[in-house]
């Protein structure tokens, strides 16, 4: 009998499982590995931003604050509440607030697609797809979740939303079915207090797709006296009810908070002409969030990635992970009724994200601010309708289903290993230098400067706070700019300031140099003035 369980142990399937276990692990260990190698040389000041307002929410109290400029979208759950825990944890020393935030928010993530894969029946693939969920993937997928961490809250409520959603498609009893529209209605309210985006990126075309679901089944034939029990019908419903949650908590959005808060709306945006052309575009920059290296962003801010370099090679699996989300969502379209029906679903709502916020992005007057990040809670799905894929389609050996899983894998580590390069190498906003001028700012006593946005929060990080910066439109005027800073900035500081000068910023006439003294330069470019008032 101890034979028996010894080789019951060793089965294919049984090592395959912990195989995937322990690659999500390793996703997980890598991305902290990597916030603690590179979470202050890559730091910008987007990023720095979050831990600036952290703090003051620390000082304060509670989850907002009226004395913080906020920027496009007034986030109340967002990743600065597990910052503040961060800096509650460790309030000397800003980059481990940061990792032990960062790393939280990573596993909050590769937990919400646990829930969501048990509920639609992807349990199988669940941490082999979570661990590609963690990894550095592409350049918007590093830049703004492993780094950044801001889209990684938006992935979440897109997982645990539809993961409760699924759930209310099967039929439960009637505590257990209320207790889950609860929930769900909780959740979706909460993301809708967020703004607009997460309306836009699944709630919206959830119900466009459940739509289309339940009126195939209604003309295929009549729904009878146990329609309640129909899947497409509790689908329907389950999205018309994440609809409404979340366009309510938008409403006290715009009609409660911006009373309180400052931050600016959408209220600007208007449509334009149709273009077709301009749809492929932005499903082109769907695609490359998977490990392409030539985003349109990321060409204009760090320039072309050479196709013999060892980025550009590696950036050849961001193709192929691109052409597996495509043959996947196609497979599970083309499959319609014949697969279980919470994985028809998932590909229906990648589809229908794609037709709405694609025509969204394509046809907004603002096009051109619109980058590859806006598809990055559409990620998630991408990474399920290959899950799916991958778990239904007939192989006759299940050694090919798990050799096709550990293709994709490698595929996945390729891309992340190229893009980590390349941003390393070329980050976009952030360098390596701002640092050394730093610690020189901070070991002279300096606590009050001015700089402009990609240095300002930035320094105020670098420092653990212990320099407050006040950001400016830009260095001749020193006029404070209502963006992402403390509201109290709006007087300008006072005592011992200096003035932070970044590469190229005093190529033009400083008309208050007469009463400055340059106290610092170094060969990057950085310029310190120190204020005679």
């Amino acid at each position: 009998m101890t034979g028996t369980k010894t080789e019951k142990r060793l089965t294919p399937e049984l090592a395959w499982r912990a195989a995937g276990w322990l690659w999500l692990a390793a996703a997980w260990l890598a991305g902290v590995a990597l916030m603690w190698r590179f979470g202050r040389t890559l730091l910008d000041s987007d990023m720095a931003s979050e831990m600036v307002l952290a703090d003051l929410l620390n000082r304060e109290g509670g989850i907002l604050s009226s004395n913080w400029y906020y920027s496009t979208e007034l986030r109340v759950f967002c990743q600065q509440l597990l910052f503040k825990l961060g800096l509650l944890v460790f309030p000397g020393s800003w980059h481990a607030a940061r990792m032990l935030a960062q790393g939280l928010l990573s596993a909050l993530l590769a937990a919400s697609y646990l829930f969501f894969a048990r509920g639609a029946g992807l349990w199988k693939s669940a941490p082999w797809a979570a661990g590609a969920l963690l990894c550095p993937f592409g350049f918007w997928q590093l830049y703004h979740g492993v780094l950044g961490g801001f889209y990684f809250v938006h992935m979440a409520f897109v997982l645990v939303s539809l993961g409760l959603a699924v759930r209310l498609v099967r039929p439960a009893s009637r505590a257990r079915t209320a207790l889950t529209a609860a929930a769900l209605a909780l959740v979706c309210f909460a993301a809708g207090l967020n703004g607009v985006r997460l309306l836009m990126n699944l709630y919206v075309p959830l119900a466009a797709g459940c739509a289309v679901l339940f009126l195939l089944r209604f003309l295929k034939a009549p729904l009878g006296p146990g329609a309640a029990r129909t899947p497409q019908l509790r689908a329907f419903a389950a999205a018309v009810l994440a609809c409404l949650c979340g366009c309510g908590g938008y409403l006290v959005n715009r009609a409660v908070l911006v009373a309180r808060y400052t931050f600016l709306d959408q209220s600007a945006r208007s449509w334009t002409a149709l273009s077709l052309a301009g749809l492929l575009e932005v499903w082109g920059d769907f695609l490359a969030l998977f490990g392409y290296p030539a985003d349109r962003w990321q060409q204009a801010a760090t320039g072309a990635v050479p196709l013999f370099s060892l980025p550009g090679l590696l950036g050849a699996a961001g193709l192929v992970l691109a052409g597996a989300v495509v043959l996947s969502l196609a497979w599970l379209l083309k499959q319609g009724g014949a697969l279980p029906f919470a994985q028809q679903l998932t590909g229906v709502t990648l589809a229908a994200c794609l037709l709405v916020d694609g025509l969204a992005f394509a046809c907004m007057n603002d096009g051109d601010s619109i980058n590859g990040s806006y598809w990055l809670p559409v990620a998630p799905l991408a990474i399920a309708a290959v899950a799916a894929a991958a778990e239904q389609f007939p192989l006759r050996r299940p050694a090919l289903r798990r050799a096709l899983a550990g293709c994709l894998a490698a595929l996945v580590v390729c891309a992340s290993v190229g893009t980590t390069l390349r941003f390393a190498a070329v980050p976009p906003h952030s360098s390596p230098a701002l640092e050394t001028a730093a610690n020189w700012l901070k070991e002279q006593g300096y606590t009050k400067g001015c700089a402009t946005f990609w240095q300002a929060n930035v320094l105020t990080e670098l420092t653990d706070g212990a320099i407050e910066m006040w950001q400016v439109e830009d260095l001749a005027s020193l006029k404070m700019r209502p963006w992402l800073q403390k509201a109290d900035h709006a007087s300008p500081p006072e005592g011992r300031v200096f003035v932070l000068a970044g590469p190229g910023e005093i190529n033009q006439s400083l008309p208050w140099t007469g009463q400055a003294e340059v106290v610092y330069s170094d060969e990057a470019g950085y310029v310190v003035f120190e204020l005679n008032q």
